[in-house]
């Protein structure tokens, strides 16, 4: 088991609140793209688009890039760095997934959009189900933000990391 333990890893700053602070902020900004677009006349026809993406991973940029900025001799390890995004990938999920079901319960026309554009079938607005279909599109959308978030982190973590973690050095014993 002592490869679990080979390396020192020294983690400079407070990630959590950071790492909760960044994800609501995120999470919120997917769910005003939602929103805005609806109520431009114009509603997406799937929670996940590209430009969602786009504004997850730049915003998992710009959040990972401004926390090891915060820190303060701005020293931040991979370990340290996917922590962070990782957290902020799943806070954003479920930021994104509550405020989007919330907003499809709200506005079923949303709803059927979705159900429309992803399955391609006709539902009525008068559907039974149409509050199960809300709450499908609400999980899909956040388990494909922590995905891509998390991949998004990763990526991060190794462009900003700047400090390499200790390789601790085991002395074998000789039988």
């Amino acid at each position: 088991m002592s490869i679990f333990h080979r390396y020192s890893s020294t983690i400079h700053g407070n990630y959590r609140r950071a790492y909760l602070r960044s994800g609501a902020i995120t999470g919120l900004l997917l769910a005003a793209y939602v929103m805005v677009r609806y109520l431009m006349g114009n509603p997406l026809e799937s929670p996940l688009s590209y430009v969602s993406d786009a504004i997850l991973l730049v915003a998992v940029f710009l959040f990972a890039a401004y926390y090891r900025n915060s820190l303060p001799e701005g020293k931040v390890t991979l370990k340290e760095l996917m922590l962070f995004g990782i957290g902020l990938s799943a806070m954003a999920a479920v930021v994104y997934g509550l405020v989007l079901c919330a907003f499809e319960l709200i506005v079923p026309d949303q709803t059927l959009q979705f159900t429309t554009g992803m399955t391609g079938k006709e539902i009525s607005p008068l559907d039974p189900q149409m509050h199960y279909w809300a709450i499908w599109w609400a999980i899909m959308a956040a388990v494909e933000v922590l995905l891509l978030g998390a991949f998004g982190a990763f990526l991060a973590a190794i462009l900003f990391r700047n400090e390499k973690s200790e390789v601790k050095k085991s002395e074998t014993k000789n039988v």
